[in-house]
């Protein structure tokens, strides 16, 4: 799982992709005609997505310091393109997981995981149900990993989304207020929120930048602006 610290509604309409034909023993010249062809349409209402996207946030992340403070995990996803066999489900994405704990009315981002990713499913009366969620590899692999694992359309998607900027910081707005409306508190990107789990402590610091990374002589430190113990904080 790739992990990166993100400093950040909209609501996606529903949507409808017709899933790619891959049953049977593919012998075209053998096959009947299909009467039942809408149960080649694969057909996810906005609730179900989001759904989806929340179970996907749930595996990739986890709630550590509810004990201490109010906290969530939410998430939300840029589709690409879904196929559906019988009752399984492949999902192409590009998802945002964030945790976001909450200290003095304010919501701070301390963990994000955003990426592309696959994420399978099954079908079920109750609607659908995430039996596993694939990280893209990173680095150098990357490229590689999404023409390997990609469908063709959806690398075709996927190419048009990483080319937009506001795409992924319109995605990471929507994760920011998932998280607002989850916590009923603002998230704060101006300051970060610094927890040492194994000392048992927190930092809320002042981010400080400086200079201008064109010329050379950017620099970004961090002050203090208060420090404690997690065992004095009660959620």
């Amino acid at each position: 799982m790739k992990n990166w610290k993100v400093l950040i509604a909209l609501a996606m309409a529903a949507f409808m992709v017709f899933a790619a034909a891959a049953c049977g023993n593919k012998e075209e010249s053998k096959a009947e005609p299909d009467d039942t062809a809408d149960s080649e349409m694969v057909e996810l209402s906005e609730d179900q997505m989001d759904d989806l996207y929340q179970q996907a946030a749930d595996k990739a992340l986890e709630v550590r310091y509810s004990e201490y403070m109010p906290e969530v995990v939410v998430g939300h996803a840029e589709p690409f393109y879904i196929e559906r066999e019988d009752d399984k489900g492949t999902w192409d994405v590009y998802l945002g997981a964030s945790e976001y704990a909450v200290l003095d009315g304010k919501a701070y981002e301390i963990a994000g995981s955003y990426g592309e990713a696959i994420l399978k499913f099954d079908y079920t009366d109750d609607g659908p149900v995430i039996t596993d969620l694939i990280w893209s590899a990173d680095g150098g692999d990357h490229d590689d990993w999404i023409k390997e694992n990609f469908n063709k359309e959806a690398i075709e998607n996927w190419e048009n989304f990483r080319k937009d900027d506001k795409e992924r910081d319109l995605l990471i707005e929507i994760v920011q207020k998932k998280a607002e409306d989850a916590l009923g508190v603002p998230v704060d990107t101006d300051q970060l929120l610094e927890i040492d789990e194994g000392n048992g402590t927190y930092r809320l610091l002042k981010t400080i930048e400086s200079g201008d990374p064109e010329n050379g002589d950017y620099k970004f430190d961090t002050e203090t602006v208060k420090e404690g113990k997690l065992s004095d904080l009660s959620n």
